[in-house]
Formats: C-alpha cells, sequence, structure tokens
C-alpha cells in the first residue's frame, strides 16, 4: 500500500519535524477562550490566566483544565482542592493580562485589586460565566497537571459580549456574537 502525499505548494510546509518551537508555532494558530483560574491559599486569593480549559462531560457537570506544576496557583488548587474558572469577555483584556504577569509589579494577591472578586474559591463578578469547582483528579503529564473539575455552582453574565480569545500571541475577539 502506497501513501499519497500532498501537493506541497506554499504557503503550506509539509513535513516540518515536531519540535518543540514548531509545535508552539502551530498551537498559537489555535484561538482558545480565555479565562481565569483563582483559588485561595492559606487565606490569600491566588490566580492565573488559562487558555487550556474545555468541557469534560455535563452528567456531572465536569471540566478540566490544564496547568503547569511550576507556577505558585498549582500548589493551591492541588492543596485546596477547589478553583473557580472564570471565562473573560473581550473587555477583561487587563484582567488576563494581569493574570498573565504581563502587567509589571503585579504579582500575587496584587493581580485582584482592578475587579470586584466575591466568594471563595475567587469568582469574577460580570464574568462571561464563572465555574466553582471541586477537583476531583489531578493527572500528571509532564510539565503540567490535567485537574479534572466538578462544577459545583456557575455565575453567568445577563447581558451578552464577546468572548476574549488568544491566538498569535495576542488577545482578540470576535467582530460580533449573535
Amino acid at each position: 500500500m502506497q501513501l499519497e502525499t500532498q501537493d506541497c505548494t506554499l504557503p503550506v510546509v509539509c513535513g516540518t519535524p515536531a519540535t518543540p518551537d514548531a509545535f508552539r508555532a502551530g498551537m498559537r494558530r489555535l484561538a482558545g477562550g480565555v479565562c481565569v483560574l483563582t483559588s485561595e491559599l492559606d487565606g490569600l486569593p491566588v490566580g492565573l490566566t488559562a487558555t487550556a480549559v474545555t468541557s469534560l462531560c455535563a452528567e456531572p457537570p465536569r471540566l478540566l483544565a490544564c496547568v503547569n506544576r511550576k507556577v505558585f496557583a498549582h500548589a493551591a488548587f492541588e492543596r485546596t482542592r477547589t478553583l473557580c474558572v472564570n471565562v473573560l469577555a473581550a473587555e477583561d483584556t487587563p484582567v488576563a493580562m494581569r493574570f498573565a504577569g504581563m502587567v509589571p509589579n503585579v504579582s500575587g494577591a496584587e493581580r485582584f485589586a482592578e475587579r470586584e472578586w466575591q466568594g471563595t474559591p475567587p469568582m469574577l463578578a460580570g464574568a462571561l460565566a464563572s465555574f466553582a469547582c471541586r477537583v476531583v483528579e489531578i493527572v500528571a503529564a509532564h510539565s503540567h497537571s490535567i485537574l479534572i473539575c466538578e462544577v459545583e455552582r456557575i455565575a453567568m453574565r445577563e447581558t451578552a459580549a464577546a468572548p476574549l480569545v488568544y491566538a498569535q500571541g495576542q488577545f482578540g475577539h470576535f467582530s460580533s456574537i449573535n
């Protein structure tokens, strides 16, 4: 059996080896919704910006999030087994930047200063949706952990808004949402 090969003409690049750099470049083209994952550790709020969040199943309601084990918030998710997934709207770009460490001299609990947060784990007031979760399983996957979370409470924004997305190393949004 002979495999057919694709006609490799520009701008398509065929047969690029799957190096870490090529992988990162390819994944930058995969647009992802932007969330802020939050929890508390020793009475202090912690959080990070994430795009590796997806639904897992509806019965029971579960989602998963992939988190680098080196970040401080990972310890909170692991120890407390609680987190909140806050889905950001396009106007929440400053929040995403704060929690991604892109705002100079702002870190730790200071990241929570610019907006209103409610409850434990911290839920962003006005987020498109917030999912308060209990972490039911943690799967080690190289440098990251896959957090499998059972959703216990959901808060949703009443007014429609464009979701914040991340692609090509930039935050953006859809031009129209029906």
